[in-house]
């Protein structure tokens, strides 16, 4: 008994319900699903990218300001070595220039009390030294001085080649360019780049002198180890890619190589060719990541969870005037239009839908029943119509009888106006159609003129403005005769003759036509009424169906691409007659 009741209830009325109301909480339920997994994506790839840009931004604002530090240390030691190029001591160990061993042994102690004040000087510089292209050799470190000759085998020969052709600039190389060679590997005891400028210029190496300055690794270091935090390293790369200074041990010398599982962050430098790397390992950030990873997808669920429960409330609640409205929409689909107003469920919205459902049946039912009795109306005029339909044929045979008789009493002027009048009612019969061509327009506007001339004699001007390029256009019949014939009504004046003046033209799609005539006095209070009438479409009177009837008739077949009106131009009535094809 508890099953079958609880059949009956929300879940389980019929099959039908069943269906379409377990589709709607699925429905629900898919869309917040993927709602989630949506924004759990978004958010899980926004964070994390932006936690690569910051510390992307970050680094590249530390290296900014390393780039500044170690470029004010390099412009000091060039500062230093410029004066030393300006002492006479720098000249004359280059060329030689003592005695016997007793002056060069002078000259050497001299050079070697002026590169330790260089020292003293410039905390950053771990050595100074001055060779000659011959080996010939004195240098100063922190901890050492030495002076004697050293050999100089090719490799170094072309580095020092490099920086005569770049006199006056420094040559700056990693110190492990000088290796084992006897004194002047002094300068590299401790992780130094070495600066090599040539005193002079000469053609050859080994006929020149130069200056070598150490800097040391670890003042080098100092301007960009900021950059270093949460398990980074940093390090500078000479243009070849080799590493000439690193925050990590072991890897001086070294070609770089990115690791796996990194961001790199690269900074060129605006100087020497050299590169500031960081390398950022990813599982700095990911922890981060994840802790947000797992906020974010428990506050999700959560809330999935509350939309789910409201969903399934709400949609309980809903279902009944739904059901109601699905019910009656299957009478109507059935043709039964007497549906019942169901009882109101509280749910204003859904209440105000079955109402208006059912208020729009009974209008149906309404509208359908007023359109029968339309028909039967309709068929009523139609046979009444047909009673009162005159002859064509019987009207052609009686005005030709008429023009007969006019012939045979000489009357040639009544037979030239019947004449008249069958070409003009001709096309009325023989043609049903809503449009011809623009020449057929026109001859039936010349026959009506040539009536009207018959009657205004020499009084009647009238001018024809159309292109022949416009003559096989599609044109609406019997437009321009009611705007002309208006001009007859309206506008006739008591002294002068009237002039009627007709322009069509056209215009990017749209036909544009003016019907000028003259007129003794111009009521502008009329054109104004004229001018409503039209826009309303509202007959007042005999006078005024003509026009009423091309307005129709252009909107029938143009819709709101078409106007009519009339306006005043000094002593003329213009109409003004605009539809596009």
């Amino acid at each position: 008994m508890e099953t079958a009741a609880f059949r009956k209830g929300w879940w389980f009325p019929d099959m039908k319900r069943l269906n379409w109301k377990i589709k709607l909480v699925i429905t629900i339920i898919s869309a917040i699903s993927l709602v989630v997994v949506i924004l759990y994506m978004v958010t899980y790839l926004f964070f994390s990218s932006q936690l690569r840009r910051n510390d992307e931004k970050i680094a590249q604002i530390n290296f900014r300001q390393a780039e500044e530090n170690l470029e004010q240390i390099i412009k000091l030691g060039i500062r230093d070595a410029n004066r030393y190029d300006m002492d006479m001591l720098a000249w004359n160990f280059g060329n030689g220039e003592y005695a016997d061993d007793a002056g060069r042994t002078a000259l050497n102690r001299k050079m070697i009390l002026r590169f330790e004040e260089i020292l003293a000087i410039n905390p950053n510089l771990s050595a100074v030294a001055q060779m000659n292209g011959n080996g010939q050799t004195v240098i100063s470190t922190v901890n050492k001085n030495r002076s004697g000759m050293t050999v100089v085998p090719d490799e170094f020969r072309e580095i020092l080649q490099e920086s005569t052709q770049s006199y006056p600039a420094f040559q700056w190389v990693p110190g492990n360019v000088l290796g084992d060679r006897e004194i002047l590997c002094k300068a590299a005891e401790e992780p130094a780049v070495l600066g090599i400028r040539s005193i002079g210029k000469s053609d050859r190496a080994e006929e020149d002198s130069y200056i070598i300055l150490g800097i040391s690794e670890e003042r080098i270091r100092r301007c960009y180890e900021s950059v270093v935090y949460n398990g980074s390293s940093a390090m500078l790369l000479d243009e070849q890619g080799q590493i000439i200074s690193s925050t990590r041990e072991g890897q001086l010398y070294r070609t770089f190589e990115p690791e796996k599982d990194c961001q790199i962050v690269v900074y060129p430098l605006s100087y020497n060719n050299w590169t500031l790397v960081n390398m950022i390992p990813v599982k700095n950030y990911q922890k981060d990541i994840r802790t947000f990873r797992n906020f974010s997808l428990a506050i999700i669920l959560t809330a999935a969870l509350c939309v789910i429960f409201i969903a399934v409330i709400w949609s309980k609640r809903y279902t009944a005037p739904i059901q109601s409205l699905m019910d009656n929409m299957e009478k109507v689909g059935k043709e039964q239009l007497d549906i019942a107003l169901p009882e109101k469920t509280g749910l204003s919205e859904l209440d105000n839908l079955n109402e208006e459902f059912c208020q729009t049946v009974r209008r149906l039912k309404s509208y359908i029943s007023d359109l029968q009795q339309a028909e039967k109306d309709k068929a009523a005029e139609e046979l009444k119509a047909l009673q009162y339909q005159i002859n064509p044929h019987f009207l052609y045979n009686s005005l030709n009888s008429i023009r007969w008789m006019a012939m045979m009493t000489n009357n040639g002027k009544i037979a030239d106006s019947i004449v008249m009048l069958t070409k003009i009612i001709t096309p009325v019969f023989r043609n049903p159609s809503l449009t011809w061509k623009i020449r057929d327009e026109l001859e039936f506007l010349d026959n009506y003129i040539g009536m009207m001339l018959l009657r205004y004699a020499g009084n009647l001007q009238y001018r024809m403005e159309c292109g022949e390029d416009l003559y096989d256009e599609v044109f609406p019949r019997f437009v321009l005769q009611p705007v002309i014939e208006n001009c007859f009504v309206h506008c006739r004046t008591k002294t002068d003759g009237m002039e009627i003046r007709v322009k069509i033209r056209k215009e990017e799609g749209s036909f544009r036509i003016e019907v000028r005539n003259t007129a003794e006095q111009v009521d502008e209070e009329r054109l104004a009424q004229v001018n409503e009438q039209l826009s309303s479409r509202r007959e007042s009177g005999k006078e005024d169906v003509g026009l009423i009837n091309v307005v129709k008739r252009l909107s029938y077949l143009y819709g709101e691409n078409s106007s009519v009106k009339l306006r005043a131009e000094g002593k003329e009535v213009v109409g003004e007659i605009i539809f596009s094809v």
